[in-house]
């Protein structure tokens, strides 16, 4: 598969994904998470660094986003509890390995787009003390982003290119049809 093709396709991907917002299914968190892996992978970098290094150029947040407590680490707790928790586990609680390397419970909250609720907003409500708010739509939104910026990077960027076409070769996606 071409690198055209291969943006063509995650492109509708993330059309899929803005249709499952529609729907104000959680499932939409699970396939934006799983779609950060892939094109971290894709990139060459890991989940972490791919959240604090291309999201955050979408919004600065990614990588700036301050808990109350003071905590700095946004990145990390999006690979425990989103990377690790809901797609690994369908949980977003972090599983004990998670939480030995810093995952904690509740520091990220899931919403759809309603009044009041900015995304990478702090949340400090009833049980939930410190968390980051996620909310769906906004989420998909800068994937979209972010997908057009690491492919219009291959452009400039030989080493990129070369990276995507052999994880791509490699490690073809999901699409619909044979």
């Amino acid at each position: 598969m071409n690198l055209s093709t291969a943006r063509d396709k995650l492109q509708h991907r993330v059309t899929e994904l803005q249709a499952c917002c529609s729907t104000r299914s959680p499932w939409v968190f699970l396939g934006a998470s799983a779609f950060i892996e892939y094109l971290s992978n894709l990139s060459g970098t890991d989940y972490k660094k791919f959240v604090s290094t291309w999201l955050s150029q979408i919004r600065p947040e990614y990588s700036s986003f301050r808990y109350q407590s003071g905590t700095s680490d946004l990145p990390d707790q999006m690979y425990y509890v989103l990377r690790c928790g809901i797609v690994h586990s369908l949980s977003l609680v972090p599983n004990d390995r998670a939480r030995s390397h810093g995952g904690r419970e509740r520091s990220i909250v899931l919403c759809h787009r309603q009044p009041g609720a900015v995304h990478l907003s702090s949340v400090s409500k009833g049980s939930i003390s410190d968390a980051a708010l996620f909310v769906a739509e906004d989420f998909v939104e800068d994937l979209a982003k972010v997908l057009g910026k690491v492919f219009d990077r291959v452009a400039s960027d030989v080493d990129l290119e070369r990276s995507m076409s052999s994880w791509l070769q490699k490690h073809p996606f999901i699409s619909a049809g044979l």
